[in-house]
């Protein structure tokens, strides 16, 4: 299958959180595109390697992702040796994205960090043809979503017309984050009710935090929700006035 976009994150529910939204828009444009994770999230504090997998599904059907796939490159350490490059190598050659997503070069997680060395690394080794199995293929750009360290973004995408279906996606992922919405059985959430290990992604506030920085980000371009990315290289631009903010002026 040929890929448009290709999102690559390091542990289920990075992509939905990072990038969910643009996902989504241009899925809804008629553009294919794919999420890869790197791993299946075997080691986190919360939830099995199975329940991920399956809630990673969920979430790419909401965000109407074509494809889906998922690598071993080690939860909780991730590796990013010539067998991963290798990998990874192997699902651009078979989906050839034009463009690629990834985690941000420096962020909290280090597994977070290492990906995007991974992935930088990967998707110019795809591109020499004695490298590896299968025809050449580099992608045309690879930019940065962000997770939990801020920068400076080098563009924001206006999600406003399809941030349900990231929230949507974002449901999916009962195992790792908070659900805003009680359980009708008894009128708790479900943590409250399984007694799971509190984490930082699972808690109310950094559910809450989620919309407040796709709301900051939407205020910066004249949009209720925005979602950041930062670009290594320079943008080129068309036409001038297709990117002027919306908004109140």
């Amino acid at each position: 299958m040929k890929l448009d976009v290709l999102a690559v994150g390091a542990h289920p529910d990075d992509v939905e959180l990072g990038c969910g939204g643009t996902l989504a828009l241009l899925a809804g444009q008629g553009r294919k595109v794919g999420i890869l994770h790197l791993t299946r999230g075997e080691r986190g504090t919360r939830g099995t390697a199975e329940e991920r997998r399956a809630e990673a599904e969920r979430a790419a059907a909401a965000l109407g992702a074509a494809a889906i796939g998922f690598l071993d490159c080690g939860d909780g350490g991730l590796r990013t040796g010539p067998a991963e490059e290798d990998s990874l190598i192997a699902k651009l050659r078979e989906w050839r994205p034009d463009l690629v997503l990834a985690p941000a070069p420096h962020d909290r997680h280090p597994d977070h960090t290492r990906a995007h060395q991974l992935i930088e690394a990967a998707c110019f080794y795809a591109g020499l043809r004695n490298r590896g199995e299968g025809e050449a293929h580099r992608p045309a750009a690879l930019f940065a979503y962000m997770q939990h360290d801020p920068f400076e973004p080098s563009f924001i995408v206006d999600v406003t017309g399809v941030w349900e279906a990231k929230l949507e996606s974002l449901r999916a992922y009962r195992s790792q984050l908070h659900q805003l919405e009680r359980d009708d059985r008894d009128g708790r959430d479900k943590d409250e009710r399984d007694g799971a290990p509190m984490t930082k992604v699972a808690s109310p506030e950094f559910r809450l935090a989620v919309e407040g920085r796709a709301r900051h980000f939407g205020l910066l371009i004249g949009a209720a929700f925005g979602e950041p990315f930062w670009s290594r290289l320079p943008l080129a631009v068309a036409d001038l006035l297709a990117i002027l903010p919306g908004g109140v002026r």
